[in-house]
């Protein structure tokens, strides 16, 4: 599991590590990720989507990724932002963080519970895990 940049070495190290099972990117930053890689990506990956900062370059590159393997799902957060998915909301104060973008229009404390739980249930179906 990673944000960002660490979304797509999540997704990165399903194809360099055979040991792990399924991948969460939060927000990830498709470009590094060579295209000659992905028939190589073999097991599920959740992309968590923040509203305000995919491109429509990156989620076509998660939208390939998807299409070879039908357990991988692409979520998108309405009202959150790149930030959102980090803890840097409760850090900062409310004007603040609207000032410097790092909080949506969502609350940041629901934010978190949607990822959470999205990401939970994701990974209790591909680790086969008690609930």
């Amino acid at each position: 599991m990673g944000h960002s940049f660490g979304g797509v070495t999540a997704v990165l190290a399903l194809v360099k590590e055979p040991g792990f099972s399924c991948a969460v990117a939060l927000d990830a930053w498709m470009f590094p990720l060579e295209n000659a890689l992905y028939p190589e990506v073999p097991k599920p990956v959740l992309f968590m989507n923040t509203e305000k900062f995919q491109t429509p370059e990156s989620v076509a590159k998660m939208k390939r990724l998807s299409s070879r393997n039908s357990q991988t799902k692409i979520i998108t957060v309405l009202g959150s932002v790149h930030q959102s998915q980090t803890d840097f909301p409760f850090f900062t104060g409310n004007l603040i963080s609207r000032i410097f973008g790092a909080r949506g229009t969502l609350d940041p404390s629901k934010g978190l519970d949607i990822t959470s739980r999205a990401a939970l249930a994701f990974l209790q179906r591909h680790l086969s895990m008690a609930r």
